[in-house]
């Protein structure tokens, strides 16, 4: 067998599996939507970490005061700021005092990063049972808090993470956002199994919806025991495995929507900071990701012009884990028209990604991506 016969039945089987991973999602993954309203109400605090997010607040802080759940208060850190997100936040406020608060953001400490130290001071801030993490740009819909409530009761997690459905402008953000930042979840991780597991191999966690019980919260560490890590909810949702904790990720395409980045340029710059990260912050994993990805994403199309059986069986069973992604978090049928310049735009990234070890100016900070958090 030739080498290239090789490559196309290892590309084979490799999508294969991911789309057994993708079916058995499709099928049996834990859904936000389907969760029964919890038996014994507790009081929730949704945190919302805001830097120059005026424009989201004015879209996103109606929906989340409109939610249906009664012990709910709603604290949004203003993060040194400069776009009027303060007042946008006080505003809303003075319209709800009893649900809504604004929390001034200290300056940033050495050592940390900017994102877990607002999310650590609004922990410090909040009165809840129940601590919801929430970024500005999410969409929420009205019974979201009560069916993570639910399914943490239901599921006696400690922990609950949530992946919304994208909201995708630009062609850009529609070939990269799903490839990169949801296909790696649809076909890779087993939703159903990150409850019923101890390892924290099969974890995730979804900073975008990120749910914690105060005591879990209090047991990991919180965001001090990841106060220098760009992908702290990732480290975070480890962290509730390794305390022997129940972690819940669920798909939550009907109660929760966000437009991750607009345009290329923050898809670009976004990425940049987070993909050296997220392949181990070192050079061999990284390499060995970059490789993989080649293998599943870009090679099909070449052994497919080749012309052989392996090679259409490979392109067909990619193209097939694509549909069963794009259903599963309702991404539109434009995410897998546009793989192929998805595949070019990531691997662009990845590259700079590569070269910069994740060090990029985000927000006006610095950040740069480390093998460890502190």
């Amino acid at each position: 067998m030739s080498p290239l016969a090789v490559l196309d039945v290892l590309a084979a089987a490799v999508l294969a599996a991911m789309l057994l991973v993708a079916l058995a999602n499709l099928a049996c993954a834990p859904r936000l939507h389907r969760a029964a309203a919890p038996r014994v109400l507790r009081r929730v605090s949704v945190l919302v970490p805001a830097r120059d997010e005026a424009e989201n607040l004015r879209a996103h802080l109606p929906l989340l005061l409109a939610s249906r759940y009664p012990l709910l208060e709603i604290l949004v850190l203003d993060d040194g700021s400069v776009d009027g997100t303060a007042a946008v936040a006080e505003a809303f406020a003075r319209e709800a005092p009893d649900r809504l608060r604004l929390v001034r953001g200290e300056p940033l400490p050495a050592g940390w990063l900017g994102k877990p130290w607002a999310c650590a001071q609004l922990a410090r801030e909040a009165r809840g049972d129940v601590l919801v993490f929430c970024d500005a740009d999410v969409a929420v819909g009205p019974r979201a808090v009560a069916r993570t409530v639910g399914l943490l009761e239901r599921h006696a997690a400690g922990a609950l993470t949530a992946i919304p459905r994208p909201r995708l402008g630009s062609a850009a953000e529609a070939a990269v956002i799903p490839l990169v930042a949801q296909l790696p979840v649809a076909a890779v991780l087993p939703l159903a199994l990150v409850p019923r597991t101890a390892s924290p191999v099969l974890s995730m966690a979804n900073g975008q919806w990120l749910a914690f019980t105060r005591e879990a919260y209090a047991r990991i560490g919180g965001h001090e025991s990841v106060r220098g890590a760009v992908l702290d909810d990732v480290l975070l949702g480890r962290a509730v495995k390794r305390a022997g904790l129940r972690l819940v990720a669920a798909a939550a395409p009907r109660d929760l929507a966000v437009r991750m980045y607009d345009g290329w340029d923050e898809v670009r710059a976004g990425f940049r900071k987070n993909l050296y990260a997220l392949l181990g912050a070192r050079p061999a994993p990284f390499v060995t990701g970059a490789c993989l990805f080649l293998l599943a994403a870009v090679y099909p199309f070449l052994a497919a012009a080749r012309g052989t059986a392996t090679g259409a069986l490979a392109l067909g069973l990619l193209i097939a884990v694509r549909i069963a992604s794009a259903a599963l978090f309702r991404q539109g049928w434009r995410t897998v028209v546009l793989h192929p310049l998805g595949a070019v735009l990531a691997l662009r990234i990845a590259v700079e990604s590569f070269a910069t070890r994740g060090r990029v100016q985000w927000r006006g900070r610095w950040v740069e991506a480390r093998a460890e958090p502190g």
